[in-house]
């Protein structure tokens, strides 16, 4: 275990460990499966691009959290790409689906160890999409529908039952998406892109026309969108963006802003989760390393602790932090103060396996 003990008024921090990968990575998560490996406690995914040759690489990358919190690699159970990979969700059904840089998505099934793919285009539009990227990724409730968000601006609704596109929205963004969320549903989707928009559709509109655009909040792109998780009404969104600041808005009468906090950092991803009453955000910002807020029921924002990017210190990460995850009460659940924290740094490589208490 690494000593590495601060205290911040009622909340300390300790890392148990940390690994560094071959490959960049840019998302980690808890991750358990009973059926194909008990030992599985968590997972990375990688996206390289080797500088030399263009050439992009990528892979599934499983370890186990052993009794002291070290992290084990299994490298037997990894999975090599030569595409990287975006992003990840999880079925109910132990399949792994991924956004992938080329254009596609692909279901892993771990239990028979066979992945599949489901590209976004047509053959005839391969040569034209040679460049283009699956960025974001996103399930409807039934797991019937995959949600794509890409870097030309489109969003593609794919069935998986027909396997073929049910939906595509050209140009939903002058550039990339880099956030997606569904409503009501799934009968609405909340996109953020990179031209600085938030756009609300129905897609019960067959014409895709969008309902509701919001361009005037950020100056940059939008990472980040979500349902506040504690708010009962399930009417507050969350987003955040490069523009170090979070906004929150009603969705009964988006566009109007509910409050808006500077927080002096880029926001890629937030994991929201509850140490008792208090409700915490955990960050993943960049080049501004790691950072937690607490908030109230007013949208007020208190800053509890941040994490640098320092590259003169060997103890936290030395580049852009892109993933973050969290367990509660991970390997002891008599513990209700405790949050188990992974993240993760691109360009070293590195992770972190770490902890945050309520004092």
């Amino acid at each position: 275990m690494i000593e590495n003990l601060i205290e911040n008024e009622n909340y300390k921090y300790k890392i148990y460990d940390k690994y560094t990968c071959k490959q960049n990575i840019d998302r980690i998560k808890f991750y358990k499966n009973d059926i194909k490996n008990p030992k599985i406690n968590l997972l990375s995914a990688g996206y390289h691009l080797d500088k030399n040759t263009q050439k992009k690489s990528g892979g599934l990358f499983f370890f186990n959290i052993d009794l002291n919190h070290k992290l084990i690699p299994l490298k037997e159970e990894n999975i090599i790409l030569d595409y990287g990979i975006l992003d990840i969700k999880f079925s109910k059904n132990n399949l792994i689906f991924t956004a992938n840089s080329d254009y596609f998505y692909t279901i892993f099934n771990l239990i028979n160890n066979t992945k599949n793919k489901k590209y976004l285009y047509e053959q005839e539009e391969k040569k034209e999409k040679k460049n283009i990227t699956n960025d974001i990724i996103e399930m409807d409730n039934s797991e019937q529908k995959i949600f794509s968000g890409t870097n030309d601006g489109n969003i593609y609704i794919h069935d998986l039952i027909k396997h073929k596109n049910i939906l595509v929205i050209n140009k939903a963004h002058e550039y990339g998406i880099w956030s997606l969320k569904l409503l009501e549903n799934d009968n609405i989707i909340l996109t953020g892109g990179e031209d600085a928009k938030i756009k609300l559709w129905d897609i019960r509109d067959k014409s895709t026309k969008e309902n509701i655009v919001n361009d005037k909040s950020y100056q940059s792109s939008i990472n980040y969108i979500d349902l506040l998780k504690y708010d009962l009404s399930k009417n507050a969104l969350v987003t955040g963006s490069y523009d170090e600041k979070i906004i929150f808005f009603d969705l009964r009468y988006f566009p109007k802003e509910l409050k808006s906090v500077k927080t002096e950092h880029s926001t890629w991803d937030i994991k929201q989760t509850s140490l008792g009453d208090n409700h915490l955000f955990l960050i993943s910002s960049i080049y501004e390393g790691f950072n937690i807020w607490e908030i109230d029921k007013d949208y007020d924002m208190k800053h509890l602790l941040r994490l640098p990017v320092t590259k003169d210190k060997d103890i936290f990460h030395k580049t852009i932090v892109y993933g973050v995850d969290f367990e509660n009460n991970f390997g002891n659940h008599n513990i209700v103060n405790s949050v188990d924290i992974l993240s993760c740094s691109f360009y070293d490589n590195l992770m972190m396996y770490w902890n945050y208490t309520l004092v």
